[in-house]
Protein backbone atom coordinates (compact mmCIF):
# COMPACT_ATOMS: atom_id res chain seq x y z
CA UNK A 1 0.00 0.00 0.00
CA UNK A 2 1.45 3.36 -1.05
CA UNK A 3 1.60 5.34 2.23
CA UNK A 4 1.14 8.73 0.91
CA UNK A 5 -1.62 8.08 -1.12
CA UNK A 6 -3.31 6.62 1.86
CA UNK A 7 -2.16 9.64 4.15
CA UNK A 8 -3.28 11.96 1.52
CA UNK A 9 -7.25 10.46 1.06
CA UNK A 10 -7.42 10.67 5.28
CA UNK A 11 -6.15 14.69 5.17
CA UNK A 12 -8.27 15.01 2.03
CA UNK A 13 -11.34 13.57 3.90
CA UNK A 14 -10.85 15.13 6.92
CA UNK A 15 -10.94 18.70 5.47
CA UNK A 16 -13.76 18.07 3.71
CA UNK A 17 -15.38 16.83 6.70
CA UNK A 18 -14.66 19.86 9.07
CA UNK A 19 -15.76 22.28 6.22
CA UNK A 20 -19.17 20.52 6.12
CA UNK A 21 -19.58 20.49 10.21
CA UNK A 22 -19.15 24.20 10.41
CA UNK A 23 -22.60 25.74 8.50
CA UNK A 24 -21.34 29.15 7.63
CA UNK A 25 -17.48 27.70 5.51
CA UNK A 26 -16.74 28.03 1.92
CA UNK A 27 -17.41 24.64 0.08
CA UNK A 28 -13.71 24.16 -1.57
CA UNK A 29 -11.03 22.77 -0.19
CA UNK A 30 -8.60 25.08 1.73
CA UNK A 31 -6.01 26.51 -0.42
CA UNK A 32 -3.01 29.41 -0.22
CA UNK A 33 -6.40 31.98 -0.26
CA UNK A 34 -9.13 30.06 1.30
CA UNK A 35 -8.51 28.89 4.67
CA UNK A 36 -11.44 26.76 7.07
CA UNK A 37 -12.45 28.60 10.02
CA UNK A 38 -14.61 28.03 13.12
CA UNK A 39 -17.47 29.24 14.33
CA UNK A 40 -17.04 28.45 18.31
CA UNK A 41 -20.90 30.40 18.69
CA UNK A 42 -22.98 28.25 21.16
CA UNK A 43 -26.36 27.87 19.21
CA UNK A 44 -29.46 27.20 20.96
CA UNK A 45 -30.21 24.47 18.37
CA UNK A 46 -27.02 22.92 19.50
CA UNK A 47 -27.50 22.66 23.18
CA UNK A 48 -30.66 21.64 22.23
CA UNK A 49 -29.84 18.55 20.79
CA UNK A 50 -26.87 17.71 22.84
CA UNK A 51 -27.84 14.51 25.02
CA UNK A 52 -26.00 13.65 28.11
CA UNK A 53 -26.71 9.89 27.99
CA UNK A 54 -27.91 8.44 31.82
CA UNK A 55 -24.75 6.68 32.91
CA UNK A 56 -23.17 5.67 36.58
CA UNK A 57 -19.70 5.50 36.47
CA UNK A 58 -19.40 3.99 39.69
CA UNK A 59 -16.86 5.83 40.86
CA UNK A 60 -14.36 5.51 37.79
CA UNK A 61 -11.32 7.89 37.91
CA UNK A 62 -10.31 9.24 34.31
CA UNK A 63 -6.39 9.86 34.92
CA UNK A 64 -4.88 12.95 32.63
CA UNK A 65 -1.12 13.51 32.84
CA UNK A 66 -1.04 17.12 31.81
CA UNK A 67 1.48 20.11 32.04
CA UNK A 68 2.37 22.09 35.27
CA UNK A 69 2.47 25.87 35.41
CA UNK A 70 6.04 25.68 34.59
CA UNK A 71 5.86 24.60 30.81
CA UNK A 72 3.42 25.35 28.42
CA UNK A 73 3.36 29.00 29.94
CA UNK A 74 2.12 30.57 26.70
CA UNK A 75 -1.17 28.93 26.78
CA UNK A 76 -3.89 27.43 29.42
CA UNK A 77 -4.36 24.01 29.56
CA UNK A 78 -5.48 24.08 33.43
CA UNK A 79 -8.18 21.08 33.65
CA UNK A 80 -8.47 21.07 37.46
CA UNK A 81 -8.43 23.67 39.90
CA UNK A 82 -8.57 23.16 43.60
CA UNK A 83 -12.26 25.06 44.23
CA UNK A 84 -13.63 28.12 44.22
CA UNK A 85 -11.80 31.50 44.73
CA UNK A 86 -13.39 33.85 43.35
CA UNK A 87 -11.96 34.37 40.06
CA UNK A 88 -14.55 33.55 37.67
CA UNK A 89 -12.49 31.82 35.36
CA UNK A 90 -11.06 29.63 38.46
CA UNK A 91 -14.95 29.21 39.37
CA UNK A 92 -16.05 28.22 35.57
CA UNK A 93 -13.83 25.34 35.44
CA UNK A 94 -14.41 24.01 39.04
CA UNK A 95 -18.00 24.30 37.86
CA UNK A 96 -17.81 22.76 34.78
CA UNK A 97 -15.47 19.60 36.98
CA UNK A 98 -18.51 19.31 39.38
CA UNK A 99 -21.13 18.65 37.32
CA UNK A 100 -19.41 16.58 35.18
CA UNK A 101 -18.54 14.72 38.23
CA UNK A 102 -21.91 14.47 39.98
CA UNK A 103 -23.83 13.92 36.44
CA UNK A 104 -21.40 10.80 36.18
CA UNK A 105 -20.61 9.49 39.14
CA UNK A 106 -16.78 9.47 38.49
CA UNK A 107 -13.64 11.61 39.02
CA UNK A 108 -11.24 13.73 36.81
CA UNK A 109 -7.46 13.16 38.14
CA UNK A 110 -4.99 14.81 37.11
CA UNK A 111 -1.04 14.81 37.70
CA UNK A 112 1.18 17.66 36.67
CA UNK A 113 5.02 17.11 35.12
CA UNK A 114 6.71 20.03 33.79
CA UNK A 115 7.10 18.49 30.49
CA UNK A 116 4.97 15.51 29.63
CA UNK A 117 6.76 14.37 26.67
CA UNK A 118 9.98 13.57 28.77
CA UNK A 119 7.96 11.07 30.93
CA UNK A 120 5.68 9.99 28.69
CA UNK A 121 7.37 7.15 26.03
CA UNK A 122 9.02 5.38 29.21
CA UNK A 123 5.77 4.71 30.85
CA UNK A 124 4.13 3.65 28.13
CA UNK A 125 6.60 1.35 26.69
CA UNK A 126 7.01 -0.51 30.59
CA UNK A 127 3.42 -0.87 30.52
CA UNK A 128 2.45 1.66 32.99
CA UNK A 129 -1.05 2.72 32.78
CA UNK A 130 -1.69 5.10 35.49
CA UNK A 131 -2.62 7.53 32.73
CA UNK A 132 -5.55 7.03 30.39
CA UNK A 133 -4.76 10.79 28.19
CA UNK A 134 -1.59 11.76 27.94
CA UNK A 135 -1.52 15.82 27.00
CA UNK A 136 1.45 16.22 24.68
CA UNK A 137 2.55 19.77 22.93
CA UNK A 138 1.87 20.82 19.15
CA UNK A 139 5.43 20.88 18.21
CA UNK A 140 5.61 17.30 19.78
CA UNK A 141 6.61 15.28 16.68
CA UNK A 142 3.22 13.03 15.66
CA UNK A 143 5.53 10.42 13.83
CA UNK A 144 7.32 9.43 17.30
CA UNK A 145 3.96 9.41 19.49
CA UNK A 146 1.59 7.87 16.95
CA UNK A 147 2.84 4.32 16.97
CA UNK A 148 2.37 4.50 20.76
CA UNK A 149 -0.83 5.62 20.54
CA UNK A 150 -4.94 3.86 20.48
CA UNK A 151 -7.20 5.21 17.59
CA UNK A 152 -9.18 7.73 18.81
CA UNK A 153 -12.03 6.21 17.00
CA UNK A 154 -12.12 3.71 18.91
CA UNK A 155 -13.67 5.34 21.62
CA UNK A 156 -17.53 5.34 21.64
CA UNK A 157 -19.74 8.50 22.11
CA UNK A 158 -16.96 11.41 21.00
CA UNK A 159 -18.76 14.01 18.38
CA UNK A 160 -15.64 14.97 16.63
CA UNK A 161 -17.46 16.83 13.92
CA UNK A 162 -19.18 18.90 16.25
CA UNK A 163 -18.39 22.59 16.67
CA UNK A 164 -16.65 21.86 20.52
CA UNK A 165 -14.11 19.67 19.31
CA UNK A 166 -12.70 22.23 16.79
CA UNK A 167 -13.11 20.19 13.95
CA UNK A 168 -10.79 21.85 11.71
CA UNK A 169 -7.90 21.59 14.58
CA UNK A 170 -8.91 18.02 15.99
CA UNK A 171 -9.58 17.01 11.43
CA UNK A 172 -5.45 18.04 11.00
CA UNK A 173 -4.65 14.91 13.79
CA UNK A 174 -6.30 12.59 11.45
CA UNK A 175 -3.62 10.64 9.80
CA UNK A 176 -3.84 8.00 8.14
CA UNK A 177 -7.08 6.52 9.15
CA UNK A 178 -6.28 7.27 12.49
CA UNK A 179 -7.40 9.88 14.78
CA UNK A 180 -3.67 10.68 16.52
CA UNK A 181 -4.95 13.12 18.59
CA UNK A 182 -7.65 15.58 19.71
CA UNK A 183 -8.16 19.35 19.72
CA UNK A 184 -10.96 20.15 21.30
CA UNK A 185 -12.42 22.59 23.99
CA UNK A 186 -11.30 19.69 26.94
CA UNK A 187 -8.81 22.60 28.02
CA UNK A 188 -9.27 26.04 26.96
CA UNK A 189 -5.52 25.36 25.39
CA UNK A 190 -7.22 26.40 21.27
CA UNK A 191 -8.74 29.30 22.44
CA UNK A 192 -6.11 30.85 24.37
CA UNK A 193 -3.98 30.79 21.54
CA UNK A 194 -5.75 32.92 18.88
CA UNK A 195 -3.32 35.66 17.31
CA UNK A 196 -4.04 38.71 17.53
CA UNK A 197 -3.10 42.75 16.93
CA UNK A 198 -3.18 44.81 19.96
CA UNK A 199 -2.49 48.67 19.99
CA UNK A 200 -1.56 51.13 22.90
CA UNK A 201 -4.51 53.70 22.32
CA UNK A 202 -2.21 56.75 24.14
CA UNK A 203 0.09 55.55 22.18
CA UNK A 204 -1.74 56.15 19.23
CA UNK A 205 -3.50 59.22 20.36
CA UNK A 206 -0.22 60.93 20.97
CA UNK A 207 1.92 59.79 18.00
CA UNK A 208 -0.65 58.90 15.34
CA UNK A 209 -3.02 60.23 12.84
CA UNK A 210 -5.55 61.61 14.34
CA UNK A 211 -7.73 61.27 11.27
CA UNK A 212 -7.52 57.48 11.46
CA UNK A 213 -9.78 54.99 13.70
CA UNK A 214 -7.87 51.64 13.39
CA UNK A 215 -11.64 49.87 14.26
CA UNK A 216 -13.18 51.77 11.73
CA UNK A 217 -9.97 50.15 8.53
CA UNK A 218 -11.31 46.66 10.36
CA UNK A 219 -15.24 47.79 10.33
CA UNK A 220 -14.74 49.45 6.21
CA UNK A 221 -12.69 46.27 5.27
CA UNK A 222 -9.07 48.37 4.64
CA UNK A 223 -6.74 46.97 7.31
CA UNK A 224 -4.58 45.33 5.31
CA UNK A 225 -0.88 44.24 5.46
CA UNK A 226 -0.08 47.33 3.67
CA UNK A 227 -1.83 49.94 5.78
CA UNK A 228 -0.35 47.66 9.20
CA UNK A 229 2.74 48.10 7.81
CA UNK A 230 2.37 51.95 6.61
CA UNK A 231 0.99 52.90 10.39
CA UNK A 232 3.93 50.58 11.83
CA UNK A 233 6.35 51.94 10.38
CA UNK A 234 5.04 56.00 10.94
CA UNK A 235 5.37 55.54 14.74
CA UNK A 236 8.79 54.97 15.82
CA UNK A 237 10.17 57.69 18.51
CA UNK A 238 13.20 58.38 20.21
CA UNK A 239 11.48 59.11 23.50
CA UNK A 240 14.98 59.86 25.74
CA UNK A 241 16.71 61.97 23.31
CA UNK A 242 19.73 60.77 23.19
CA UNK A 243 20.41 59.92 19.26
CA UNK A 244 20.06 55.97 19.18
CA UNK A 245 17.10 53.76 18.88
CA UNK A 246 16.79 51.30 22.14
CA UNK A 247 14.68 49.97 24.87
CA UNK A 248 14.03 53.14 25.89
CA UNK A 249 12.15 54.49 23.13
CA UNK A 250 8.96 53.96 21.12
CA UNK A 251 8.73 51.29 18.16
CA UNK A 252 5.76 50.38 15.80
CA UNK A 253 5.91 47.23 16.97
CA UNK A 254 6.67 44.62 19.71
CA UNK A 255 7.61 41.28 18.34
CA UNK A 256 5.28 39.90 20.73
CA UNK A 257 4.63 36.47 19.48
CA UNK A 258 8.95 36.38 18.24
CA UNK A 259 9.64 35.88 14.80
CA UNK A 260 8.58 32.91 13.72
CA UNK A 261 4.82 34.17 15.44
CA UNK A 262 5.34 37.16 13.22
CA UNK A 263 6.38 34.97 10.55
CA UNK A 264 3.18 32.55 10.77
CA UNK A 265 0.56 34.72 12.21
CA UNK A 266 0.57 37.45 8.96
CA UNK A 267 1.07 34.74 6.81
CA UNK A 268 -2.88 33.13 8.24
CA UNK A 269 -4.06 36.60 8.87
CA UNK A 270 -3.31 36.97 4.83
CA UNK A 271 -5.62 33.77 3.87
CA UNK A 272 -1.84 31.66 2.88
CA UNK A 273 -0.37 28.33 4.21
CA UNK A 274 2.78 26.63 4.80
CA UNK A 275 1.17 23.44 3.07
CA UNK A 276 -1.66 22.82 0.48
CA UNK A 277 -2.85 19.27 -0.32
CA UNK A 278 -1.70 18.05 -4.11
CA UNK A 279 -3.55 16.33 -6.75
CA UNK A 280 -3.33 13.08 -4.68
CA UNK A 281 -4.70 14.65 -1.26
CA UNK A 282 -0.62 14.70 -0.09
CA UNK A 283 -0.15 17.66 2.01
CA UNK A 284 2.32 19.40 0.53
CA UNK A 285 4.95 22.27 1.06
CA UNK A 286 4.45 25.62 -1.72
CA UNK A 287 4.64 28.05 -0.32
CA UNK A 288 8.50 28.81 -2.10
CA UNK A 289 6.01 28.17 -4.87
CA UNK A 290 3.24 31.15 -4.07
CA UNK A 291 3.76 34.44 -5.44
CA UNK A 292 1.44 35.93 -3.64
CA UNK A 293 3.01 34.17 -0.61
CA UNK A 294 6.61 35.04 -1.51
CA UNK A 295 5.71 38.80 -2.19
CA UNK A 296 4.01 38.82 1.70
CA UNK A 297 7.06 37.49 3.10
CA UNK A 298 8.89 40.20 1.19
CA UNK A 299 6.43 43.26 2.67
CA UNK A 300 7.48 41.63 5.84
CA UNK A 301 10.94 41.01 5.81
CA UNK A 302 11.94 44.50 4.15
CA UNK A 303 10.71 46.85 6.84
CA UNK A 304 13.23 44.73 9.76
CA UNK A 305 16.15 47.02 8.44
CA UNK A 306 14.32 50.26 9.16
CA UNK A 307 15.18 51.77 12.67
CA UNK A 308 11.84 52.09 14.48
CA UNK A 309 9.87 49.64 12.83
CA UNK A 310 10.48 46.52 15.50
CA UNK A 311 11.85 45.91 18.52
CA UNK A 312 13.08 41.92 19.60
CA UNK A 313 15.73 41.81 21.88
CA UNK A 314 16.12 38.15 22.06
CA UNK A 315 18.47 36.72 19.01
CA UNK A 316 16.69 33.02 18.54
CA UNK A 317 13.73 32.67 16.46
CA UNK A 318 11.84 31.45 19.17
CA UNK A 319 12.46 34.67 22.14
CA UNK A 320 10.74 37.95 21.75
CA UNK A 321 10.54 40.88 23.22
CA UNK A 322 8.73 40.69 26.88
CA UNK A 323 5.50 41.78 27.65
CA UNK A 324 6.42 44.78 29.87
CA UNK A 325 8.14 46.62 27.20
CA UNK A 326 4.78 46.81 25.87
CA UNK A 327 2.83 46.97 28.72
CA UNK A 328 5.34 50.10 29.64
CA UNK A 329 4.32 52.02 26.46
CA UNK A 330 7.32 51.61 24.45
CA UNK A 331 5.93 50.04 21.16
CA UNK A 332 2.08 51.01 19.50
CA UNK A 333 1.64 47.47 18.48
CA UNK A 334 1.89 44.16 20.08
CA UNK A 335 1.30 40.35 18.35
CA UNK A 336 -0.27 38.71 20.92
CA UNK A 337 -3.34 35.79 22.15
CA UNK A 338 -5.84 35.90 24.56
CA UNK A 339 -3.48 34.38 27.10
CA UNK A 340 -1.07 37.47 26.82
CA UNK A 341 -4.00 39.50 26.71
CA UNK A 342 -5.35 38.29 29.98
CA UNK A 343 -1.75 39.50 31.25
CA UNK A 344 -2.23 42.75 30.44
CA UNK A 345 -5.00 44.11 32.95
CA UNK A 346 -2.71 45.70 35.02
CA UNK A 347 -1.61 47.96 32.87
CA UNK A 348 -2.30 51.80 32.85
CA UNK A 349 -2.67 52.67 29.28
CA UNK A 350 -5.98 51.87 27.28
CA UNK A 351 -5.47 48.97 25.02
CA UNK A 352 -7.42 47.86 22.11
CA UNK A 353 -7.84 44.66 19.97
CA UNK A 354 -7.25 44.03 16.53
CA UNK A 355 -7.34 41.08 14.90
CA UNK A 356 -4.80 40.30 12.02
CA UNK A 357 -4.44 42.32 8.88
CA UNK A 358 -5.87 40.83 5.84
CA UNK A 359 -3.80 40.43 2.06
CA UNK A 360 -5.70 43.02 1.05
CA UNK A 361 -9.04 44.15 0.63
CA UNK A 362 -10.06 41.55 -2.00
CA UNK A 363 -10.10 39.28 0.90
CA UNK A 364 -13.56 38.04 2.23
CA UNK A 365 -12.59 37.41 5.60
CA UNK A 366 -10.12 37.92 8.87
CA UNK A 367 -7.99 34.92 10.10
CA UNK A 368 -6.41 34.28 13.70
CA UNK A 369 -4.16 31.74 13.52
CA UNK A 370 -3.63 29.36 16.67
CA UNK A 371 -0.45 27.11 16.88
CA UNK A 372 1.55 25.77 20.03
CA UNK A 373 -0.90 24.76 22.63
CA UNK A 374 -1.83 21.41 23.51
CA UNK A 375 -3.33 17.79 22.26
CA UNK A 376 -4.48 14.97 24.01
CA UNK A 377 -3.36 11.63 23.08
CA UNK A 378 -4.63 7.93 24.28
CA UNK A 379 -1.71 5.87 25.03
CA UNK A 380 -1.61 2.00 24.58
CA UNK A 381 -1.93 1.05 28.10
CA UNK A 382 -5.54 2.06 27.90
CA UNK A 383 -7.45 0.03 29.25
CA UNK A 384 -10.62 -0.27 26.57
CA UNK A 385 -12.97 -1.94 28.89
CA UNK A 386 -13.17 1.67 30.26
CA UNK A 387 -13.70 3.20 26.66
CA UNK A 388 -17.30 4.02 26.77
CA UNK A 389 -17.04 6.08 29.97
CA UNK A 390 -13.84 7.93 28.51
CA UNK A 391 -15.93 8.72 25.46
CA UNK A 392 -19.29 9.90 27.72
CA UNK A 393 -16.79 12.24 29.74
CA UNK A 394 -14.91 13.38 27.36
CA UNK A 395 -17.43 14.18 24.91
CA UNK A 396 -19.40 16.24 27.61
CA UNK A 397 -16.41 17.55 29.45
CA UNK A 398 -15.55 19.61 25.60
CA UNK A 399 -19.15 20.15 24.94
CA UNK A 400 -19.53 22.05 28.75
CA UNK A 401 -16.25 23.58 28.33
CA UNK A 402 -17.47 25.09 24.77
CA UNK A 403 -20.85 26.26 26.62
CA UNK A 404 -20.13 27.59 29.54
CA UNK A 405 -16.72 27.94 29.93
CA UNK A 406 -15.33 29.63 26.71
CA UNK A 407 -17.74 32.45 27.00
CA UNK A 408 -16.12 33.26 30.48
CA UNK A 409 -12.89 33.32 29.08
CA UNK A 410 -13.61 35.78 26.48
CA UNK A 411 -16.59 37.92 27.54
CA UNK A 412 -15.97 38.65 31.10
CA UNK A 413 -12.18 37.66 31.96
CA UNK A 414 -10.82 39.32 28.35
CA UNK A 415 -13.67 41.91 27.81
CA UNK A 416 -14.77 43.00 31.15
CA UNK A 417 -10.57 42.71 32.70
CA UNK A 418 -8.89 43.12 29.80
CA UNK A 419 -10.06 45.56 26.55
CA UNK A 420 -11.74 48.42 27.73
CA UNK A 421 -14.05 49.60 24.93
CA UNK A 422 -16.89 48.28 23.29
CA UNK A 423 -14.96 48.13 20.16
CA UNK A 424 -12.79 45.78 21.54
CA UNK A 425 -15.76 42.91 22.36
CA UNK A 426 -16.72 43.21 18.40
CA UNK A 427 -13.08 42.85 17.62
CA UNK A 428 -12.93 39.66 20.00
CA UNK A 429 -15.88 38.14 18.76
CA UNK A 430 -14.44 38.37 15.11
CA UNK A 431 -11.42 36.81 16.03
CA UNK A 432 -12.81 33.79 17.77
CA UNK A 433 -15.09 32.87 15.16
CA UNK A 434 -11.98 32.92 12.34
CA UNK A 435 -9.60 30.38 14.32
CA UNK A 436 -7.15 29.02 11.85
CA UNK A 437 -5.62 25.29 11.68
CA UNK A 438 -3.07 23.79 9.22
CA UNK A 439 -0.95 20.84 8.47
CA UNK A 440 1.79 23.36 8.39
CA UNK A 441 1.34 25.53 11.05
CA UNK A 442 0.21 23.13 13.86
CA UNK A 443 1.95 19.92 12.95
CA UNK A 444 5.24 20.98 11.05
CA UNK A 445 6.08 24.49 12.19
CA UNK A 446 7.38 24.17 15.83
CA UNK A 447 8.79 20.50 15.25
CA UNK A 448 10.55 21.46 11.97
CA UNK A 449 10.38 24.64 10.28
CA UNK A 450 10.98 26.97 12.71
CA UNK A 451 14.55 25.70 13.65
CA UNK A 452 15.23 25.36 9.74
CA UNK A 453 13.40 27.71 7.34
CA UNK A 454 12.72 30.15 9.78
CA UNK A 455 15.51 30.32 11.59
CA UNK A 456 17.66 30.90 8.54
CA UNK A 457 15.45 34.10 7.96
CA UNK A 458 15.78 35.58 11.06
CA UNK A 459 19.61 35.30 11.42
CA UNK A 460 19.67 36.94 7.60
CA UNK A 461 16.73 39.48 8.33
CA UNK A 462 16.67 40.40 4.34
CA UNK A 463 14.18 39.42 1.67
CA UNK A 464 17.11 38.31 -0.54
CA UNK A 465 17.14 34.38 0.14
CA UNK A 466 13.65 33.89 1.05
CA UNK A 467 13.15 30.91 -1.85
CA UNK A 468 16.63 29.62 -1.52
CA UNK A 469 16.11 28.90 2.37
CA UNK A 470 13.10 27.42 1.70
CA UNK A 471 14.06 25.04 -1.08
CA UNK A 472 17.46 24.02 1.27
CA UNK A 473 15.46 22.46 3.53
CA UNK A 474 12.49 20.99 1.19
CA UNK A 475 14.20 17.15 1.08
CA UNK A 476 13.70 17.71 5.50
CA UNK A 477 10.30 18.90 4.62
CA UNK A 478 9.69 15.77 2.77
CA UNK A 479 11.18 13.67 4.67
CA UNK A 480 8.64 14.98 7.95
CA UNK A 481 5.76 14.08 6.06
CA UNK A 482 6.48 11.12 4.88
CA UNK A 483 7.90 9.85 8.42
CA UNK A 484 4.44 10.59 9.30
CA UNK A 485 2.83 8.73 6.97
CA UNK A 486 5.14 5.48 7.64
CA UNK A 487 4.05 5.80 11.26
CA UNK A 488 0.35 6.03 10.51
CA UNK A 489 0.70 3.01 7.83
CA UNK A 490 2.93 0.84 10.09
CA UNK A 491 0.03 1.22 13.03
CA UNK A 492 -2.34 0.22 10.60
CA UNK A 493 -0.50 -3.05 10.79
Amino acid sequence: MNCKKAFGAIIFGAILLSMISCGDQDTQTPTSDTVPVTDAVTTAETEEAYVFPEVDMNGWEMSIYNFDETWLTWANTRIVVDGEDGDILNDALYRRNTFLEETYNCKIVVEEVENTGWYAENLIMSGDDTYDIIVRTESESVASYLPMSIDWHEIPYLQLDQPWWNPNATSVYEIGGIQAALAGNMSLSAVSRAVCMVFNKNVWTRYGNPDVNLYSLVEDNEWTVDRYLEIAKSVSYDLNGDGNMDQEDLYGLNMGRGFKGYIASFLAGSGMNFTETDKDGNPAFTLHQNERGIDLLIKLMDPLSQEGYYYNEDTTVHGFAPSDFFKNGHALFTQGVPHDIYKLRDMNDDIGILPMPKFDEKQEKYYAAAWGGAVWTLPKTFDMENAENLGILLDAMSYVTWRDVVPVYKEVALKTKTARDNESEAMLDLIYNSVYFDFGTNIMYDALLAGTVLNDMWNDKSSGKIVSTMEKYMNDIEKFIDDIAKAAEEHNG
